[in-house]
């Protein structure tokens, strides 16, 4: 794992028996998101009064200055600056490592998923239902009409989807969502080892072949309030999106015969 540091105070101890957003961990990985981190976090905050926050920045902004600034007053954040960052999953992977409960979420801090909605994936999980929950974005009940979708943004989505859902037996319904959640147990058991996106697709294929179980909840998802995307922007996300999506389904094949463990 590369270096990172860390520029907050540790988290206060906790008592297991108070709210059960006191036995959550968020981890909000991020690459310049200074336009949106602090209505992020107070949101989250108020979401989820007792969870430990672990943010994960990786860019060169004020993203993780800001975020300091929030946690003087809030002890229950954690900021890690991330130095040799390679990806989403690599920060995932780094917000795993330091997190002290044995459930986790993660989110973006860009507010294209609700912060107020986290509560719905972590239920079915406090209730014994899940043991891994997604954000759908792509479900009858989900509400996308604050979004514009590009049409190789969808027809991707429904690709991996269809084609991850004849691979392992479930009907998965957004394996890409940036918004997940897992117990401790489900996520070690699958040690993604991706450092991009396509550690979202290791998850999926991973955790269905050693019979972890998902739940789809579908959320509200919105277009961005601020920074760049991490498949960039124009063409250059439209080759993005079709690179990661080809790689996703490769990764899924090679997994799903075994070749990947």
């Amino acid at each position: 794992m590369d270096a990172f540091e860390r520029i907050d105070n540790p988290p206060h101890e906790k008592n297991m028996n108070t709210a059960k957003s006191s036995k959550v961990s968020v981890i909000i990985s991020c690459f310049n998101e200074e336009d949106t981190i602090e209505e992020c976090l107070c949101r989250l905050v108020t979401a989820l009064p007792d969870a430990e926050i672990i943010v994960v920045h990786g860019g060169h902004d004020q993203t993780a200055a800001k975020a300091r600034e929030i946690a003087k007053n809030q002890p229950n954040i954690r900021v890690l600056k991330n130095y040799g960052d390679t990806g989403k999953g690599h920060a995932i992977k780094i917000g795993i490592s330091v997190a002290t409960h044995e459930v986790m979420a993660q989110m973006d801090a860009d507010l294209q998923f609700m912060p107020e909605e986290l509560p719905k994936l972590l239920e079915p999980i406090f209730r014994g239902e899940a043991d891994i929950t997604f954000g759908a974005r792509f479900m009858p009940e989900s509400d996308v009409q604050h979004y514009k979708f590009s049409f190789f943004r969808v027809m991707g989505n429904k690709t991996v989807n269809r084609y991850f859902s004849l691979l392992t037996g479930f009907k998965f319904q957004d394996i890409t969502t940036g918004y997940k959640a897992w117990t401790r147990e489900a996520i070690e058991a699958i040690q993604f080892r991706d450092n991009r996106f396509v550690y979202e697709a290791e998850i999926a294929v991973k955790g269905a072949m050693k019979g972890f179980r998902f739940l789809m909840v579908p959320v509200t998802y919105y277009n961005r309030l601020g920074g760049i995307s991490g498949h960039g922007r124009g063409w250059q996300e439209t080759f993005s999106i079709i690179f990661t999506g080809f790689k996703i389904l490769c990764f899924g094949t090679l997994c799903r015969m075994r070749i990947i463990r």
